[in-house]
């Protein structure tokens, strides 16, 4: 079966639709304007205040539909596409709260299950848990017929806006041999993980460099979930109205910018109502790794695999013309992971391979638009808390931080690294492979203890200078 392309309409946020028209190329480039405060995963929609909130909104309201939510998880697994299975793709766009998008492969006579992941461009308008969720409700009950997992979503903020734009992916197991496009999934064993991610652009980088940031930070989330081979990645970019890069151009800067192990799909373009660029990429990957994660040891710590900062010592070499702190922040936005999560899957079980806490690691999790509070999050899913000890940080980012320059987590990152959860024995096992891996600096940030606060502080308040949010962390009880 043939694989699906990309739908070649815009759709603009203000609503109507745009033919896939090529203007000779775009008026300025997508770091033109950009802002260093806002740039990367600065500018996401805020997950407890809005997000989480919405998801269970729309839950609630697709019950007694084809269509659920995955779980909040780095990437979705597509449990029937391992081996030499292809996937096939399609994609669509809708004005956010106004239209509803067609059923995934509807009329082709084949009922498998869809996975689908979703992007949303979203206004200020729209950071509201209730007013979001509804809008997503009405979208994702447009494609009630298939069973469909929206399998990761994902939103940003766009400055200036009113309205959004939802984009979708839809994804579907098949038969390998006539795809007109290439598809992941060549592993014998294991998983193929997939997510969708989307940054605001970043000031002074070139086209092919920015996409590389985005399509990395994208493929983060993947890797951290054991994927790291086959990397296919379809480019997404929201563009302000007027400004309209050709697909094919767009393509081309992923191409250039990406390793030349990544497979790179036609690219979707977007047009928006509001401020700025926002690059991004859907990414499939696959992985010889056991998918079912194990239950966690009583005797957990956490391992970060490099120090936090990348994106702040970006944004603040920018913005005070550090030449050099800039240049620091751009090394690790440009840095490709995957050899760091080579390591990491290297100590995960195989496929059916037993979990032995000694030798495995029980959980990696990337550390991007979150920060530190992507961990306490993880731990909180499995009832724990971390008790956060030490939190590296660049040590720049932490001077700038002890001069007063305030931003409100230091810790959020694009192309973050990843953190581990293990045993102190596993942890020691990464920590050895990591030595020898370009990159990596492993730094053990804490505990897993029991309790209901996902972090808790041990570190006799230090944090409260890098992470805002520490100065609600209950105090970690004893010694450091």
């Amino acid at each position: 079966m043939a694989a699906r392309g990309v739908s070649h309409e815009r759709v603009v946020a203000d609503g109507g639709c745009d033919s896939d028209r090529s203007t000779g190329g775009p008026a300025v480039a997508p770091g033109a304007g950009a802002d260093a405060r806002r740039c990367g995963c600065a500018g996401k929609t805020p997950l407890d205040r809005v997000v989480f909130p919405a998801r269970d909104r729309v839950r609630d309201a697709l019950d007694g539909t084809s269509v659920r939510l995955g779980p909040a998880t780095d990437a979705a697994i597509l449990e029937d596409a391992t081996g030499s299975d292809a996937v096939e793709r399609t994609v669509d766009v809708v004005a956010l709260g106004e239209d509803r998008p067609a059923v995934p492969f509807d009329g082709d006579g084949d009922s498998g299950p869809v996975v689908t992941l979703a992007c949303a461009f979203v206004g200020d308008d729209f950071a509201d848990p209730e007013r979001f969720g509804d809008a997503l409700a009405t979208a994702y009950a447009g494609l009630d017929g298939p069973a469909v997992t929206i399998g990761k979503g994902h939103a940003v903020q766009i400055p200036g806006l009113r309205g959004g734009l939802l984009w979708l992916e839809h994804l579907r197991p098949t038969d390998a041999g006539d795809s007109t496009e290439r598809t992941a999934g060549q592993s014998t064993d294991g998983v193929l993980a997939a997510n969708v991610d989307a940054v605001h652009a970043f000031p002074g980088l070139e086209p092919p460099e920015q996409a590389r940031v985005a399509a990395l930070n994208a493929c983060n989330d993947v890797t951290a979930a054991g994927a790291t081979a086959d990397r296919v990645v379809r480019p997404v970019i929201a563009t302000p109205a007027g400004v309209d890069p050709p697909a094919p151009q767009v393509t081309d800067w992923y191409r250039a910018g990406l390793p030349a192990d990544a497979t790179v799909l036609r690219a979707s373009v977007l047009t928006h109502g509001g401020d700025g660029w926002l690059l991004g990429a859907s990414v499939t990957a696959a992985g010889c790794v056991e998918p079912q994660e194990p239950p966690l040891p009583d005797d957990c710590a956490v391992l970060v695999t490099r120090p936090l900062g990348g994106l702040a010592a970006f944004a603040l070499g920018t913005l005070d013309g550090d030449r050099g702190l800039r240049e620091l922040g751009r090394d690790r936005l440009v840095r490709d992971t995957r050899p760091v999560a080579e390591a990491l899957a290297a100590c995960r079980p195989k496929p059916g391979e037993s979990f032995d806490p000694a030798r495995h690691v029980a959980r990696v999790t990337d550390v991007s638009g979150e920060g530190i509070a992507g961990i306490g999050r993880l731990a909180a899913r499995e009832g724990r808390s971390l008790r956060l000890e030490r939190l590296p940080v660049y040590d720049a980012v932490a001077e700038a931080a002890a001069d007063g320059w305030t931003i409100p987590d230091a810790t959020v990152e694009t192309n973050g690294p990843f953190a581990a959860v293990a045993t102190p024995s596993a942890l020691g096992r990464v920590a050895d492979l990591l030595r020898d891996v370009s990159g990596a600096d492993p730094v053990r940030v804490g505990r897993l203890d029991r309790g209901d606060a996902p972090i808790v502080d041990a570190t006799d308040g230090e944090s409260a200078r890098l992470v805002e949010a520490a100065a609600r962390w209950p105090p970690a009880g004893g010694s450091r």
